[in-house]
């Protein structure tokens, strides 16, 4: 009996098609709740991290960090906000992934991806370097506001698939 791995490739092209859409609509789906509902999300986040830090015996650490951040980056919870945003991406990246169909598209996309983080990342502690600069701040927040959101993956498809010729197959 063949199996998925042992047909020839020909014949497993429709099924990795067909788990590549599968994947990418529960993540569309997935993507699309998470961000009308967001809060309940939050909520679950900042409560997790708060056991553990409990756990830990980290929460006056927390506290503290917690503290030093500027409410024009965020007034919920650091670690919350954090997870957050990785775990977004992380679902915007394997839709990508499985959209793109390249390992060269990604490379871009994981490029792109990394340069915003940086951005994002300088911004902020820049603005916390020149003493608690509001425009740093607002600028990196709205950064982050575009990376944890759908637009990234709105624009990205189309311009890859349009723009970025697929990679040379390899050679056997």
């Amino acid at each position: 009996m063949l199996t998925a791995f042992t047909q020839p490739a020909a014949r497993r092209r429709p099924l990795v098609l067909v788990l590549r859409a599968t994947v990418a609509i529960l993540l569309v789906a997935g993507l699309f709740v998470v961000g009308l509902r967001n809060e309940p999300v939050f909520g679950l986040l900042t409560l997790a991290w708060q056991k553990l830090f409990l756990a830990l015996g980290l929460t006056e650490r927390a506290a503290a960090l917690q503290q030093g951040v500027s409410g024009l980056v965020t007034t919920r919870s650091l670690p919350a906000v954090v997870s957050y945003a990785l775990l977004y991406t992380g679902a915007c990246l394997v839709l990508l992934s499985a959209v793109l169909f390249d390992a060269a598209r990604m490379r871009v996309v994981l490029g792109l991806y990394a340069a915003i983080f940086g951005a994002c990342a300088l911004l902020l502690l820049g603005g916390k370097l020149l003493g608690d600069a509001s425009w740093a701040y607002q600028l990196g927040r709205r950064l982050i506001d575009f990376i944890v959101s759908p637009l990234p993956v709105i624009i990205l498809i189309p311009l890859l698939r349009w723009y970025v010729p697929l990679g040379r197959p390899a050679r056997a």
